[in-house]
């Protein structure tokens, strides 16, 4: 019989051992890392490197593996639902917890006679170090932003994932965590979200897979569109989505940095005016934007070639 454990820290993977077994050695080797009250749950989306052979150095990781590669979406959810624990605590295979991050998960789950929902957010531009209670989805949105669509600031009660109907309903959308904390409010309202240092990233070469812009513009704002939020902090977070997240890839992808991605870009520029065309505040944005891919390109000799296959790719 599977033994029921206070946390599982659930990890979905595909294709990166060298950086999930840097991973996994932490948190193993963490000092607050107890293996009768946590449990680490990695499944494996098929992967066709060395996944099987990393995850078998780590007598304490409970290993699964899709018999075929399946939607991203619904990988992450099912990592989910093969833990025993509690609390599941969902990471990906990047993330790099910080010392004192398991004690501190560990020590709010005992503490949470009131089955709360618990959420554990890396500092952001809006809060750090603090503990604030919200009871709404507008509230939810205010405080914390899209960071909601990183799946290392995820967690959920088992007790409250059994609960949920149509789990993998938008999974397709590749945020199924953003569904389900929505979802979650049909249940239970109470949530309490922490914010500090809890962890960090590693670097992937060339990061990407997906069209970021469909994602992160369409695919994200839909989902807010179902929730019913206030006109104000729909439109609110739609500027925060633009200034501290679509901005500054467009940046990064088609001036600074462009060569270190993999995210598909065909259409970003057209998805992105689709959504913001009416909102006036773009526009000294995308003015800075060309301005600088102007100057970008007038450093090279073939400048016109240049700026010819990036409109391409945009539109």
């Amino acid at each position: 019989m599977n033994k029921t454990f206070l946390l599982s820290i659930c990890i979905p993977t595909y294709n990166r051992c060298d950086i999930l077994e840097k991973s996994l050695k932490i948190i193993c080797e963490d000092k607050d890392f107890d293996p009768e009250l946590i449990e680490i749950v990695v499944l494996d989306n098929c992967s066709t490197d060395n996944t099987n052979e990393i995850v078998n150095k780590f007598s304490f990781v409970k290993y699964y593996k899709n018999i075929s590669t399946i939607p991203a979406g619904i990988n992450v959810i099912k990592s989910l639902e093969y833990g025993n624990g509690k609390y599941l605590k969902l990471y990906n295979d990047t993330v790099i917890i910080k010392s004192g991050t398991i004690n501190f998960i560990i020590e709010k789950i005992k503490k949470n006679v009131s089955n709360k929902n618990l959420l554990f957010y890396n500092n952001n531009y809006q809060h750090s170090n603090c503990e604030i209670k919200i009871n709404d989805k507008n509230s939810l949105i205010e405080t914390v932003s899209f960071s909601n669509t990183w799946i290392l600031n995820f967690g959920i009660l088992r007790t409250e994932l059994n609960k949920i109907v149509n789990k993998f309903e938008f999974s397709e959308l590749l945020l199924p965590q953003v569904d389900i904390l929505f979802k979650l409010f049909n249940y239970n309202n109470n949530f309490v979200i922490f914010f500090s240092d809890f962890v960090e990233v590693n670097h992937v070469e060339k990061k990407g897979g997906y069209n970021l812009f469909k994602v992160f513009i369409n695919n994200y704002l839909f989902i807010l569109k179902l929730q019913k939020l206030s006109l104000k902090t729909y439109e609110i977070e739609k500027y925060r989505l633009f200034r501290y997240f679509i901005y500054p890839w467009l940046t990064k992808l088609f001036i600074v940095e462009k060569s270190s991605y993999t995210f598909e870009t065909k259409n970003g520029f057209s998805i992105f005016i689709k959504k913001y065309f009416y909102n006036i505040y773009i526009y000294p944005f995308l003015f800075l934007f060309l301005f600088r891919i102007t100057l970008n390109s007038l450093k090279d000799k073939n400048t016109i070639s240049k700026l010819l296959f990036m409109l391409q790719t945009i539109f």
